[in-house]
């Protein structure tokens, strides 16, 4: 069967590989669909310094089960949660299963195992969630609309708060839409100028401005109560201390952005905290929690997934696909691997 691994500078190849049996909790998921996520791309920029397999944003179909599996059968349709909480560790039994650290984690397979950018791939079966009637394409971006649902509930927005985004990629525009519907009065975007695609679905998911910034430029921003009361930070650690500049007293910095080595580092004035009283908060979506509210959010038709979805490809066709998808970077928003279609759609 084919997979496909990834190594830094951008480097993706396609392998013939044997996939091993699921163990006794374990079941074998043929992949449908497969989103290229942030993290994926700081592997393929810097981080993979050895050929990785990737791919964690799936959906797909089970065609194998361990002996001890119970929750779900072959042929059922299934999305693949990163990680979930163990119910006896201690921080689930004190009612605050998002604390666990014991997770069953997707991200530590077995050496050999294949990922989701592949045909099959061995999942613990405690991860896998039934989408019901969801199509597959929608299903893989279940796993970073939980990260969007887990950064807007850490910033815990509510009626009448003024909300800035920082960075417009696919979790901070379902964030935003998510933001919306929670009551904000108004959702700022602040975009360095790059995908025009990006900053045409932030203007179509109810943003009241698109800024691109650099820290000048957004600290003179004409906001309407002199800053803003949650914002919401996708981009680099770096960020932080930007968000902080314009969040009002009282207000809340949410972060999720992601990075490592020298990267992972990030400054900002501790007057501007301290005299603001403005709480910094980490937003981390391990364990995964959110799945079941996701997948009555698209039913429901208040999150808007589709519409992120610029580039389609078949996996025998990733390494070229992924080239024209980072080149691209004005139409790029997210990328999906189809399995079993019948043309290239890149």
């Amino acid at each position: 069967m084919k997979a496909a691994y990834l190594k830094a500078k951008y480097q993706f190849e396609l392998r013939d590989v044997e996939l091993r049996e699921p163990d006794r909790n374990e079941v074998e998921v043929a992949v449908k669909a497969c989103g290229f996520c942030g993290h994926d791309n700081i592997l393929a920029n810097y981080a993979a310094t050895e050929w990785e397999p990737f791919g964690h944003e799936f959906a797909g179909v089970i065609t194998k089960i361990g002996a001890d599996v119970r929750n779900v059968a072959v042929g059922d349709r299934v999305a693949i949660e990163t990680s979930t909480f163990n119910p006896y560790s201690d921080a689930a039994l004190n009612g605050r299963p998002d604390l666990c650290t014991d997770c069953t984690d997707y991200m530590k397979r077995k050496e050999g195992d294949t990922m989701g950018f592949a045909e099959r791939t061995i999942v613990p079966a405690n991860l896998v969630v039934n989408i019901r009637d969801l199509s597959f394409e929608e299903a893989c971006i279940l796993e970073p609309m939980g990260v969007a649902a887990d950064l807007i509930l850490t910033a815990d927005i509510h009626l009448n708060d003024d909300v800035l985004l920082l960075g417009a990629g696919p979790i901070g525009l379902m964030a935003m839409q998510m933001a919306k519907k929670s009551g904000a009065r108004h959702i700022y975007v602040a975009q360095h100028s790059g995908s025009k695609a990006r900053v045409d679905l932030a203007c179509k998911f109810g943003a009241d401005d698109v800024i691109f910034t650099d820290k000048e430029n957004l600290e003179k921003y004409p906001f309407p109560r002199g800053g803003v009361d949650k914002v919401l930070v996708t981009s680099p650690p770096s960020t932080i201390d930007l968000a902080t500049r314009v969040t009002n007293p009282g207000g809340k910095v949410a972060f999720l952005g992601i990075g490592y080595g020298d990267r992972a580092k990030a400054t900002f004035d501790s007057n501007i905290v301290h005299l603001r009283k403005i709480s910094i908060i980490g937003s981390n979506a391990i364990p995964a929690l959110y799945f079941p509210r996701c997948i009555d959010l698209l039913e429901a038709g208040m999150v808007d997934v589709k519409s992120l979805i610029s580039h389609r490809f078949k996996l025998e066709d990733l390494p070229t696909a992924m080239a024209q998808y980072l080149a691209e970077k004005d139409k790029a928003v997210k990328a999906i691997m189809v399995n079993e279609q019948k043309a290239p759609l890149y």
